[in-house]
């Protein structure tokens, strides 16, 4: 499994020059790959086209170009396979709407080539101490990235990572090294391989994953589909951040799920990425999306288990058959349908299919619905046009004090993070969806940060 971790150089005026000049070169080497890959030719041939035409830098940076034109190219694919490209020869390096800026003359030139020659990639080599031109060494106990300019030139650049500092330096494993220039400022990403903690798998149970505007909400249930927990991560501030703080918080957020997960040592459930789509563009598609790779990044980076389901009909099957049976909210009993879903628990409509019977024959005149067989997702999606729960069978043989639902309302008002019921609660009513007798008794979930 590789793993990338993030960090931060910091170059003198004079090693700034240094680095910018490679960027340049190897940036322009990996548009000419790209311009190749795109024309078909073989991996040896832009080789050999490259070795003569950008002979001033060494053969693993253009081999470091010819990687990244690669990976671009097959991003590039997959926007053409999903529609959302014309073709591969239509990315725009820098940025499309940076070339917009550029045509209206908000840049210059100059700004212009410094945002499409941002950045510089080198791959680890185990048979060199890890990497050959970027290399983790320390002196004085600081940490420096010593860099290969050149005419068997290096420069020492101080450096800072997080964690892993000692696998670096000790050149026992190979690590690929990336310097990005964004605002003026060198971050590094560090790539390695990791071998996979073992896994969390659904055996005991999973976690229910509902993303929204401003919360993610998440439910824990057992190996027979009971609520066992309930949470809600405050988010509000997601889709208003800048695009550095929104990048940080996206993986933030995606921690604190997993570590939920692994508290309660079962695999999570949530959305599939192509099933989310809402056609339409707009900033929380965005965040969603990313906040769903995120996720799927940290989980396999921590060994937990997770897998996706359609999330057809999940806030309206969660608002109708158990938000008030649990006193949650609507998105934790989203959540709490997406678990038992991925689960493999099919969701009757029980009391409430007389009401949808009654919505189709409203619809479609005096033939009998009730004689048909009919999907209970389309039987749902009339449910949800219903004004209200009236006749729905939602009674809870156990309703928890007053008191307790001040607590709860008080609790969330004040945009802390839900830990869900704190009573016990019996099952819904609607027999035959929940484990037979059981009685669910929620916990708090583990001690927030």
């Amino acid at each position: 499994m590789q793993v990338t971790i993030q960090g931060r150089l910091y170059p003198k005026e004079s090693q700034k020059q240094e680095i910018n000049k490679l960027m340049r070169l190897q940036s322009s080497c990996m548009r000419y790959a790209y311009n190749r890959l795109c024309e078909g030719k073989s991996k040896s041939k832009i080789e050999r086209d490259l070795k003569e035409k950008f002979s001033r830098i060494n053969s693993r940076y253009r081999r470091g170009g010819y990687f990244r034109a690669r990976d671009n190219f097959k991003s590039a694919k997959k926007l053409v396979k999903s529609g959302k490209l014309e073709s591969e020869e239509k990315i725009v390096f820098g940025g499309r709407k940076n070339l917009k800026k550029r045509e209206q003359g908000e840049i210059t030139n100059k700004e212009w080539k410094k945002l499409r020659n941002n950045q510089i990639y080198a791959r680890g080599d185990k048979s060199k101490q890890g990497n050959l031109n970027l290399r983790f060494i320390e002196k004085d106990k600081e940490l420096y990235l010593r860099i290969n300019v050149g005419n068997y030139e290096w420069i020492e650049v101080s450096a800072y990572l997080p964690d892993e500092k000692e696998k670096f330096l000790s050149g026992e494993e190979a690590y690929g090294v990336r310097i990005l220039r964004r605002d003026g400022k060198y971050e590094l990403r560090v790539s390695f391989e990791k071998e996979k903690e073992e896994k969390i798998d659904f055996e005991k149970g999973s976690i229910g994953v509902d993303f929204n505007h401003d919360t993610i909400d998440l439910a824990v249930i057992d190996e027979y589909g009971q609520l066992k927990d309930t949470k809600t991560i405050q988010c509000s501030n997601l889709t208003s951040a800048g695009r550095n703080k929104r990048e940080w918080l996206i993986g933030h957020y995606a921690k604190k799920v997993v570590e939920y997960a692994k508290y309660w040592d079962r695999g999570i459930n949530t959305e599939n990425l192509d099933d989310v789509a809402r056609k339409q563009s707009n900033q929380h598609e965005f965040a969603h999306n990313k906040f769903l790779e995120a996720l799927e990044r940290r989980a396999e980076k921590e060994g937990v288990a997770l897998r996706g389901v359609n999330p057809a009909f999940t806030s309206i099957i969660g608002e109708w058959k158990f938000s008030d049976s649990y006193n949650i909210t609507i998105h934790q009993a989203s959540a709490f349908v997406i678990a038992r879903r991925g689960n493999g628990i099919h969701e009757k409509l029980r009391g409430l299919k007389t009401l949808a019977f009654e919505a189709m024959e409203a619809g479609e005149g005096s033939e009998s619905a009730s004689n048909r067989r009919v999907h209970s997702w389309s039987l749902w999606s009339l449910i949800g046009n219903l004004p209200s729960h009236q006749g729905a069978e939602h009674t809870n043989p156990e309703p928890r004090p007053q008191h307790q639902l001040d607590w709860r309302s008080n609790h969330e008002s004040r945009g802390l993070e839900s830990s869900g019921t704190s009573a016990p609660t019996k099952r819904s009513s609607d027999k035959g969806d929940l484990s037979e007798g059981k009685i669910v008794k929620p916990g708090n979930g583990p001690p927030k940060a």
